[in-house]
């Protein structure tokens, strides 16, 4: 009894919930910390068919490999970026709210550009970004030196300040409702007999606004993220900027001058931080150079450690880049060796250090410049309203005033750095200040008032495409291999439609222009051109030959015919006759 009674007591117990063990996971490893992946490709024979990826000799079909070979084709690409960083900058429009975001490569990032719209209200920023929905509108391109990329940052970072400007601080006319925002309200509410009715009603309170008033909420947004115009204003704006400020070799001579006066005025705990870094950024630069030759230099035989890039990666990067596919290569990278080329001639030629350069008598003179910079920006706004006149524009006079300044400051303080440079052989591209920009429609450049003089207009091409090398002896265009087009896409931003990447057949649908004009033929006395008494006897010519020629063929046919009995007989298989 008591044994039955301890067996089902047991049964009417409530089970009791084990409590989960807490995972335990292994310590993070830290970067630079030792791995059997990061081991290096050991000496001796290698495997046939086989990539040392991951620590281990693996089939290329692995998933390893694959994963190896995507993060290899995104650190190259990001490298390749890298060399050129700056020099280029790609504008583009949202087809259905003229938003304009800017981009520093030709593929639209997700990262980059969800973080330069701005909330305005409801469905004003999407989750994420749709490549449909958004076309390119233009693209600058400054000239492939140090000064050039210079420029270029300094744009980016200006545009898009202007436009966050003026989403979020507008002017006070850009939000406030105007007669003509009134006459569209109305009309979406009906006809002018049924606005009638609501007004008998007392129905249209609060649904037109009134004039001068605040923009409703919706269409204050949509104003707002119109950016259209303002975006080619700005971009004018920005460039004239550049253009008056001082030129491409002696931007560069200020600013290693105020590298060396900085960290000349640093302690010797900053001085070895700061040696620190540029120890870590040498390494990571040569790192980044050794993945730059994973798609410019031949590979090595015997290097299993990399994965070869696959046509995919090539054919994307040959779209941004501008390169030529070889193989599994690419060559004629648009603007390295150029950049390259132009940073060795700065290097040769620059000569300011701590011994070279006085100091004090160059923070002086900086000053001299900034006073002198202030005071012509005050002067202008005192007379004028816009930066940009058709007299002229701020930076114009700012340019006046501060070589005006420098000029006094040498002449009675004299020269800053000790060391004659007068002498040396300047670079190539010391006054090279060229900008180009390309337009989808030429038209949009003239929302703004005036453009600086250095800046050359072209249009756009509408899609980008990929080059491969042909098989047979290559084409050569302004000394550059210029291979077939083996892919395009119309997610990827063009270059110039007439700069010798895109072809010519494939870029005319970007580039329809109206045909010339030519000067109508003079009339004479009796009132008929030389060009019509031509024409009519031509024509007249051509009736009469025309003519000639029918009456001819009907004859022929008429002599040739077989007559009625001879067709019948060629329906019973005899021979036709000829009447001759």
């Amino acid at each position: 009894m008591a044994s039955s009674a301890a067996a089902t007591m047991a049964h009417q117990m409530p089970p009791m919930s084990i409590p989960p063990m807490p995972r335990i996971r292994p310590p993070r490893m830290l970067k630079g910390t030792p791995s059997p992946n990061t081991n290096p490709q050991p000496p001796g024979a290698v495997p046939p068919n086989r990539w040392w990826v991951q620590g281990k000799w693996r089939n290329p079909a692995s998933n390893a490999s694959k994963q190896q070979s995507q993060t290899q084709a995104r650190q190259v690409a990001k490298a390749l970026r890298h060399e050129t960083h700056g020099l280029d900058i790609y504008a583009y429009r949202h087809v259905r709210t003229n938003q304009v975001v800017y981009s520093l490569t030709r593929t639209l990032q997700e990262g980059k550009i969800l973080k330069q719209l701005v909330f305005h209200g409801k469905k004003t920023v999407p989750a994420q970004i749709r490549p449909d929905m958004w076309a390119p509108y233009f693209s600058i391109h400054f000239p492939p030196t140090p000064t050039g990329a210079l420029d270029g940052l300094f744009a980016f970072a200006k545009l898009r300040e202007l436009s966050l400007q003026r989403q979020l601080s507008p002017p006070d006319d850009l939000i406030r409702v105007t007669q003509e925002d009134i006459d569209v309200i109305k009309s979406k509410l009906g006809t002018p007999v049924e606005l009638q009715e609501l007004a008998a009603r007392d129905r249209l309170e609060g649904r037109v606004p009134k004039l001068g008033e605040i923009l409703p909420k919706k269409l204050h947004a949509r104003r707002l993220m119109d950016q259209k115009a303002t975006s080619v204003a700005d971009a004018a704006f920005v460039l004239e900027w550049i253009t008056a400020g001082p030129g491409p070799l002696e931007r560069l001579t200020e600013l290693a001058a105020n590298r060396v006066v900085k960290h000349n005025r640093r302690t010797k705990r900053a001085r070895r931080r700061i040696n620190q870094i540029r120890e870590y950024e040498g390494a990571e630069e040569e790192k980044i150079q050794d993945r730059i030759t994973l798609a410019l230099d031949k590979k090595d035989p015997t290097d299993k450690s990399h994965l070869p890039l696959s046509p995919k990666a090539l054919a994307q990067m040959s779209m941004d880049l501008h390169g030529v596919i070889d193989g599994d290569r690419l060559i004629e990278v648009e603007n390295v060796n150029e950049l390259r080329e132009a940073v060795q001639q700065w290097e040769s030629f620059n000569e300011v250090n701590s011994k070279n350069l006085n100091m004090e008598l160059w923070a002086k003179r900086q000053y001299v410049g900034r006073e002198a910079e202030r005071k012509a920006i005050q002067e202008w706004f005192e007379l004028n309203d816009a930066p940009m006149t058709e007299q002229g524009s701020v930076w114009k006079d700012v340019a006046e005033a501060r070589t005006a300044a420098f000029s006094e400051f040498d002449e009675k303080e004299g020269k800053t750095l000790k060391v004659d440079v007068s002498d040396k052989e300047k670079p190539d591209w010391a006054e090279n200040t060229e900008v180009k920009m390309f337009w989808s429609d030429l038209n949009d450049g003239l929302f703004a008032s005036a453009w600086p003089k250095n800046v050359v207009h072209g249009s756009l091409a509408p899609f980008g495409v990929a080059k491969a090398l042909p098989p047979g002896r290559p084409q050569m265009f302004r000394g550059r291999v210029v291979g077939e087009v083996s892919s395009k896409s119309v997610h990827v931003i063009g270059s110039g439609a007439d700069d010798g990447w895109m072809p010519k057949n494939m870029a005319k649908a970007s580039a329809k222009e109206p045909e010339p004009w030519t000067k109508p033929p003079e009339e004479d006395q009796d009132g008929e051109t030389g060009q019509g008494r031509r024409r009519d006897g031509q024509e007249a010519r051509d009736t009469t030959t025309d003519a000639a020629a029918m009456e001819a063929a009907r004859r022929d046919a008429e002599l040739q015919s077989p007559g009625l009995w001879g067709r019948v007989r060629g329906l019973f298989g005899g021979r036709k006759q000829h009447v001759v």
